[in-house]
């Protein structure tokens, strides 16, 4: 894994070297566009309580964040830590708990479906003017949607409805664990009519089949590189031969990769020296980073507390002051550019 961040970023190093073109921003849907957890997945948990008459309980986005650290994961183990701390429903055998929590996830489910199919789940303050400000410079946009729910939820729907047409139709959608798409309210309508598709794509793909092959071509490289310092190790004595079969399992343990990162971007035709990731969690930034991306991060309140170890500068949220906007991105990423820059000629020196 070293080896495959190490191949990348020398990749980012080449690229600083030689940069011009439009900017490239891949966007976190469920924690930078929206407050996936605050003003999502705690809503809906809060109106299915009062659905079932528990209306006493309503949680705020300091106690949900506390409860998801306190839970097992699973949304049924967020409700589990509340009543462990609180107290049962006295009317509530201990035979019958598995069922409440079930029902009761059950029901925030499809609230909040239903949520995100009105656009309940609103854009947070200043994102659509700083895609706005991005835009209408001519920047290339990714969304990564489902990082922090699951593509049936709907979330990116709800985003794409508040943003609007003309600005989701400038969009193009990664969807974790679904389809992705291009432009369209909602991220529904996939991209059509290119003379030319993504290399090892057909003509005329859609921005989902040019990702794919985008990112077969990232992870063909960096395994070949892989391989190739690994075989060197061998002939020095300093380790064994690397079959590059054996990395397919690797690549699919996780989905937020550092090839898929660098797939994304060159579907964008933005070099990794000229994209940012701006994320609202740590995962999207790790992959970024490792890809050789400016890592911009934008937590929302409910995870002010959390640990952002892969961010190179955290904002409270968008717009002037303490803020995230359009200039201070393009000054970092220039910057950015710079340092990768120098590190490219320092190697060449060395």
């Amino acid at each position: 894994m070293q080896a495959l961040r190490a191949a990348l970023l020398r990749a980012a190093a080449a690229e600083g070297s030689a940069v011009g073109g439009p900017l490239g921003i891949i966007i976190e849907c469920d924690g930078a566009l929206i407050d996936a957890h605050g003003e999502g997945h705690r809503v809906a948990f809060n109106r299915a309580f009062a659905e079932i008459g528990h209306d006493c309980t309503n949680w705020s986005p300091a106690v949900f964040y506390d409860l998801m650290r306190l839970g097992d994961g699973t949304g049924e183990g967020v409700i589990a830590a509340y009543y462990n701390i609180r107290g049962w429903p006295m009317m509530l055998a201990s035979s019958e708990r598995g069922a409440f929590l079930k029902n009761v996830h059950n029901m925030k489910v499809r609230i909040l479906r239903e949520m995100a199919a009105k656009g309940e789940v609103p854009l947070r303050q200043g994102a659509a003017q700083f895609l706005d400000d991005a835009l209408a410079e001519g920047a290339q946009v990714a969304v990564v949607a489902a990082t922090a729910s699951v593509p049936e939820d709907g979330l990116i729907s709800s985003a794409m409805f508040n943003l609007g047409p003309n600005r989701a139709f400038q969009l193009r959608v990664v969807t974790m664990g679904g389809g992705s798409s291009e432009g369209g309210e909602g991220g529904s309508e996939a991209a059509g009519g290119q003379s030319e598709g993504e290399e090892g794509a057909p003509a005329g793909a859609t921005f989902e089949q040019q990702v794919a092959a985008a990112q077969a071509r990232k992870k063909a490289e960096a395994a070949k590189e892989f391989v190739r310092v690994y075989n060197l190790q061998k002939a020095s004595g300093m380790g064994m031969a690397v079959d590059p079969k054996i990395m397919t399992a690797a690549e699919r343990a996780g989905k937020l990769t550092p090839q898929l990162m660098a797939a994304i971007s060159a579907t964008l035709d933005t070099p990794a020296a000229q994209t940012m990731v701006v994320a609202g969690g740590n995962t999207l930034m790790e992959a970024g980073k490792s890809a050789g991306m400016l890592t911009l991060g934008v937590p929302p309140s409910v995870a002010q507390r959390g640990g952002f170890s892969a961010a190179d500068a955290l904002f409270d949220g968008y717009g002037p002051g303490g803020g995230l906007t359009w200039h201070k991105a393009k000054l970092m990423l220039q910057k950015h550019q710079d340092k990768l820059a120098a590190a490219q000629q320092q190697g060449r020196q060395g």
